[in-house]
């Protein structure tokens, strides 16, 4: 629809109302009188959304055009908000139009909007400040049967970047979109790589006057629905990658020299230095040590603003404000390391997609984070210096694994893999419950809890953050929410092992009222676990496509021992497993009075493959009914104990048919020893 281009109207620093640059394409877009009800999300219906990259101009300018045909009220609220967000200290914006068009009639807003200028910032709660500006405008008039239409450009890019283009352009969203258009136009001189992935077009190519028009496009392509729970570096939806990086040796040659600091350190850190080099006289030691000091002295803050997003700052600046992101803190430890004679480089990590790093193009943007890449003995550590609480030995120290790193040293080429982290015992709890002769009788019931690994140094975050006093009422308020009249007895750190890494607590409680009287006149008290159950998230019925993330491999095992005044007898053993996970469940009668219940959940891998995930269903359902469930009937105030006849008259498979009623009959709320329904079974 052709259209009188607004005058220019600045708007901000950083952003104005401007006429529709030369280059772009406006290729008109259907308009239908009905909106196709396949396309209809939240009272809106997308008809257009249109991307088109200028790479041959002074600096990188990107349009982005969209239409939203308004189907109701609610949509008519979402479509008249339109805001873009930049980072004015390498960007800038221009606002081309904001129109609605209603009965083909067209009114223009860009130049007469208000626009409200707002510095939010999204990650303030991690102590990231990014700059970034955000100017938004609400349109007066939206009505159903709208069309809302917005076009504006950004234009520049991070120095840092040396002027390299890349992009990464997703062509499914949960809503469908009627008609996807990208297009990049560039010189001849200039080579662009690009990789398609899940089915995504093939782009149509021309050349005019030496500059190369490529153009991708989808008409009618339906929301896609992501399948939860797959490995977060797995690309679910068509996409397409642009990327003019040649190799990863450019990207790792870009930003070496970012990292090099030639002049003299700063007296505090010479300081430490000298302090470290003659209290350790290992290299180990002195590894440890530095990280320590970059982990603890320096606290974090990231000032991405700008260059700062990319560049670490001087370690002048960091010694003298004495915080740091990641990139300062890796600088510093790197530069202390080198002068203590150690190996050290930074390295460029990918917390999300690290592990697909090798399937992408080569790009310098693909990295969000930086940790440090140690070699020792033989031996490469991957060290994170922004982690909080580390006091651990060097080889007891948890590592970073993000799949594939970028080392930023000279001569480096290529990626480098992380080692997977070992599966190790992270957690392992022993409970111990002693049950009363009555109903009345308040159960004792303890636990040990004792965290290792990354399981320990989490803990020690939290206790350094929020204090012993604080992280232990949140212990006893979870054990109230089951048991309200849970008492305290004891809660106390036992033992914080910092050379082996591990950290021992213990719970004890008096919990008054514990059995809970059904309608059917017998009492039930279950156990408590808080470990195992809600390690692993429900998984959806049906076919699975992708893998499942297990998330950090490792093995939990919990221990309950049960002494009582009633008797009982069977046990029973299950235990389901898959290539990379298995649970294990075993109850055993060690004497009438005293049962024990061993459970462990394996997890061997980072995921499980897709094949296995009715293997993962049946690990998740039996993590949500793992608890041991004792029901009695009391009479005159006290529990009823049963006879030895009637102990020895149920066994084999007599005793699990029961064990299965009893299940069905509590709705399978756990593994159950069923008193009454043995009782039940063997009355003549």
């Amino acid at each position: 629809m052709d259209q009188e281009a607004p005058p220019q109207r600045d708007i901000a620093t950083g952003a104005k109302v401007a006429p529709v640059p030369a280059w772009v394409d406006l290729e008109p877009y259907d308009t239908p009188a009905t909106a196709n009800p396949h396309f209809i999300a939240n009272g809106i219906c997308v008809l257009l959304s249109d991307s088109q990259i200028d790479l041959c101009g002074p600096e990188r300018a990107w349009f982005y055009r969209r239409a939203d045909l308004v189907t109701a009220m609610a949509g008519a609220e979402q479509a008249a908000q339109f805001s873009v967000t930049f980072d004015p200290a390498f960007e800038h914006v221009e606002v081309h139009g904001i129109a609605v068009i209603r009965d083909g009639k067209r009114t223009e807003y860009a130049l007469t909007a208000f626009f409200e200028v707002l510095r939010r910032e999204r990650n303030m709660e991690r102590l990231v400040f990014d700059g970034r500006v955000t100017i938004h405008a609400t349109l007066p008039d939206v009505r159903a049967g709208d069309v809302v239409e917005t076009m504006y450009s950004l234009h520049g890019g991070r120095k840092s970047l040396s002027g390299r283009h890349s992009a990464f352009l997703g062509l499914d969203w949960a809503v469908g979109i009627v008609d996807v258009r990208m297009r990049q136009r560039c010189p001849e001189t200039r080579r662009i790589h690009e990789r398609t992935y899940n089915g995504a077009p093939e782009g149509t190519q021309t050349i005019a006057n030496g500059i190369i028009d490529r153009r991708w496009r989808t008409f009618e392509r339906q929301g896609m629905r992501h399948e939860p729970l797959a490995p977060p570096w797995v690309i679910q939806g068509a996409a397409l990658q642009l990327s003019e990086w040649n190799d990863w040796g450019e990207a790792a040659a870009a930003f070496t020299p970012l990292y090099e600091d030639n002049g003299p350190l700063p007296a505090a850190v010479e300081a430490e230095i000298a302090r470290i080099g003659a209290a350790e006289t290992t290299a180990s030691g002195r590894a440890a040590a530095i990280l320590r000091f970059t982990q603890n002295d320096v606290r974090y803050l990231a000032i991405s603003i700008g260059e700062g997003g990319y560049t670490p700052r001087t370690l002048a600046e960091i010694d003298q404000t004495r915080y740091g992101d990641c990139k300062d803190k890796s600088k510093l430890f790197t530069q202390m390391a080198r002068r203590l004679g150690l190996d050290a480089c930074p390295a460029l990590v990918n917390t999300r997609d690290g592990y697909a790093l090798p399937d992408f193009l080569p790009s310098a943007q693909l990295f969000d984070h930086c940790v440090v890449r140690l070699s020792l003995d033989g031996k490469v550590y991957w060290l994170d210096p922004t982690l909080s609480v580390q006091p651990s030995p060097l080889n007891m120290v948890t590592q970073c694994y993000y799949g594939w790193g970028l080392p930023l040293r000279d001569g480096v080429t290529a990626l480098e893999r992380m080692p997977d982290p070992e599966p190790q015992l992270l957690l392992e709890t022993e409970e111990s419950i002693v049950l009363g002769a009555a109903p009345s009788d308040p159960v004792k019931y303890e636990w040990r809890h004792r965290f290792r690994g990354v399981r320990a140094e989490a803990l020690r975050t939290r206790i350094a953050r929020d204090g012993a006093v604080s992280v232990l009422k949140h212990y006893s308020e979870d054990v109230q929410r089951v048991w309200p009249k849970a008492h305290v007895v004891k809660q106390e750190i036992v033992t914080d092992n910092v050379e082996a890494n591990f950290i021992v607590v213990h719970e004890s409680y008096d919990i008054h009222e514990a059995w809970a009287l059904g309608d059917d006149g017998q009492y039930r008290f279950g156990t408590h676990d808080l470990i195992i159950r809600g390690t692993l998230a429900r998984l959806d019925p049906g076919e699975r496509k992708h893998d499942i993330y297990l998330g950090q491999p490792g093995r939990y095992a919990r221990r309950v021992e049960v002494r009582t005044a009633t008797t009982h007898q069977g046990g029973w053993r299950h235990s389901i497993a898959g290539s990379a996970i298995q649970f294990t469940d075993e109850m055993r009668i060690i004497d009438p009075h005293f049962l024990v219940m061993d459970q462990s959940l394996d997890l061997k891998a980072l995921a499980l493959p897709a094949s296995e995930a009715e293997t993962y269903r049946r690990v998740v359902q039996k993590l949500e009914t793992n608890e041991l469930l004792l029901i009695e009937k009391a009479r005159n105030g006290k529990f009823i104990k049963a006879s030895n006849q009637r102990e020895s008259a149920l066994s084999g498979a007599a005793f699990w048919f029961v064990i299965a009623i009893a299940l069905l009959a509590i709705g399978g709320l756990g593994y159950v020893f069923y008193l009454a329904a043995l009782e039940a079974a063997r009355a003549p």
